[in-house]
């Protein structure tokens, strides 16, 4: 089980987007960013391109929940593969807001954590993305 990555994403109110997230992992922990590179948590040696394995999300189905923060009762806004807001495709999970989704959110900011449930039943969160609302001008 790996540790959840953490984002952060603008929502253009009004707009569709289209959030695409490409998932590798090594089978051991590491340390480091994108950025500065990747050691062993361990070792310290760097992580050699080859020790990287893509995500595989055959078979998988994904959601997630908007709230205000994480400990709120109220959900501001789900999305899943089942409503077709999330797709997954080889090691891609896509986030999917359409136009009249986004002009609907009445919330300047949410935190929301994307949990995948593997074709065995197990559920592992592997993203906690911050939201912010870029409100919509033009109407």
């Amino acid at each position: 089980m790996s540790s959840p990555v953490k984002h952060s994403i603008a929502i253009i109110q009004g707009t569709t987007q289209r959030e695409p997230f490409v998932r590798r992992y090594v089978d051991y922990a590491v340390k480091g960013s994108d950025c500065g590179g990747y050691v062993d948590a361990c070792t310290g040696a760097a992580v050699p391109p080859e020790d990287f394995h893509d995500e595989d999300y055959t078979g998988c189905t994904a959601r997630m929940q908007l709230r205000e923060d994480v400990d709120s009762a109220t959900v501001l806004w789900e999305m899943s593969t089942d409503d077709g807001r999330i797709e997954l495709a080889g090691n891609t999970l896509t986030l999917v807001f359409d136009a009249a989704d986004s002009s609907s959110f009445a919330f300047d900011s949410a935190i929301g954590h994307v949990e995948v449930t593997r074709p065995n039943g197990d559920v592992e969160r592997q993203y906690e993305i911050k939201f912010k609302v870029s409100r919509e001008g033009t109407r």
